[in-house]
């Protein structure tokens, strides 16, 4: 697929975005391994089995989906990565990139135009989807044969045919008004009916049925999958209405608050209070509350641009947060950058307020090194504290 068949779906990008940071890694050994409906919510690289290997793909990619990277780009990505890793895969450097980065990419966008298109006001208007098939040098007649077919949006033949439908496919969905209907003179069709075949995965030996014209893996719908397991996600949906009162304990609500953290890594939804803003913080910003708020998109966020951030870490944002060495400038009145240290390593966290100033947010977390700090110090200007020159033997002691 190329740059411009992706880039010509017609989607805002954030909701692609959304659907691919929400993705949990799943080591795999090869392809298949995965079942068609997990690749809705898990994301998976044949062949990559380990963490640190899958969180710099999903940097790649994610830098695909947000600065719009073409494929001739990913793939220097994916050169540097496949060295610094040693990783043997198969196939030919090229095919493999491709592969891997218009997966990811088509299935993205789906995702994400999916969602998009069941919006209760986005059926009102659109009630009919349409499907087209895009010229490419291998058309499937299957695909060909669909280019064209109007059917009610909510007909289940989406369920299993909403593109892509295999390995490079371009074919995309359009939403169709009633008024589309009258202007051009198009008929609402039924279905085909479905016909599948068995196919036996290589991978865990199971026979499953699979539509004729779907390539083996994509007898699913990305799109609904992820929102399917969106609404399962919001029955555990963490809210501040369980939040801790201020009235209690220093320690009682750093615990309280190390424990919803970890809840929101598990859940994936809602938001919390992730920390407690010291003096300083609260006169650097000029506000009242105390409450640092973390919500599940900033997680997101922050876990595709620094994977290298272990759940640990973020279990320590409440007690990093509460004592800082340094609060320095950033470039928007309305944020800060509070410089944390535990057990000789500094973190660097951004924190905002509403612009009535009546609320906390953690914008973005991570580590820095010394030098980086002191840096930063110079550049932007120290509000509170003072930025280690270098970190103490006590400082480089490792966790009991």
């Amino acid at each position: 697929m190329t740059d411009e068949v992706i880039r010509g779906i017609g989607l805002a990008p954030s909701e692609a975005i959304s659907f691919f940071r929400k993705k949990i890694n799943m080591p795999s050994k090869r392809w298949g391994e995965l079942e068609a409906q997990a690749h809705g919510t898990q994301f998976a690289v044949a062949g990559a089995t380990s963490k640190a290997l899958l969180d710099d793909f999903r940097v790649a990619l994610n830098k695909a989906l947000v600065e719009g990277t073409t494929l001739a780009e990913f793939r220097k990505d994916f050169d540097r990565i496949v060295q610094k890793h040693g990783w043997s895969y198969n196939g030919s450097p090229g095919w493999r990139s491709a592969i891997i980065y218009e997966t990811n990419l088509s299935s993205a966008y789906a995702a994400g135009r999916y969602r998009e298109m069941t919006t209760p006001e986005a059926l009102d208007i659109y009630p009919y989807w349409r499907y087209r098939h895009h010229a490419c040098e291998h058309p499937r007649p299957a695909h060909v044969a669909w280019d064209g077919m109007i059917l009610p949006a909510d007909d289940p033949w989406w369920n299993t045919h909403y593109p892509p439908n295999g390995w490079r496919c371009h074919c995309t969905v359009e939403p169709v008004s009633r008024r589309d209907l009258k202007r051009y003179n198009w008929t609402v069709s039924e279905a085909p009916p479905l016909e599948e075949r068995p196919w036996r995965n290589p991978a865990t030996g199971k026979t499953v049925m699979v539509p004729k014209g779907i390539d083996p893996g994509f007898q699913s719908n990305p799109g609904r999958d992820w929102l399917e397991s969106e609404k399962s996600r919001a029955t555990v949906r963490m809210t501040l209405d369980a939040q801790p009162k201020e009235t209690m304990a220093p320690a009682e609500r750093e615990n309280f608050q190390k424990k919803q953290v970890q809840e929101l890594l598990k859940v994936r939804s809602g938001m919390v209070e992730a920390g407690t803003a010291s003096e300083p913080l609260q006169q650097a910003l000029n506000v009242k509350t105390d409450s640092v708020r973390l919500s599940d998109e900033t997680l997101g966020k922050n876990m595709a641009a620094h994977p290298e951030i272990e759940q640990v870490d973020y279990m320590r944002l409440p007690m990093l947060i509460a004592d800082p060495v340094a609060i320095l400038r950033d470039r928007k009145l309305t944020s800060v950058v509070v410089i944390s240290r535990y057990a000789g390593q500094l973190y660097r966290t951004a924190i905002k307020r509403t612009v009535n100033g009546a609320e906390l947010y953690l914008d973005t977390f991570f580590k820095f090194g010394v030098t980086d700090a002191q840096r930063l110090a110079r550049n932007r200007g120290t509000l509170w504290g003072e930025v280690p020159a270098e970190l103490s033997a006590k400082d480089q002691t490792k966790e009991k």
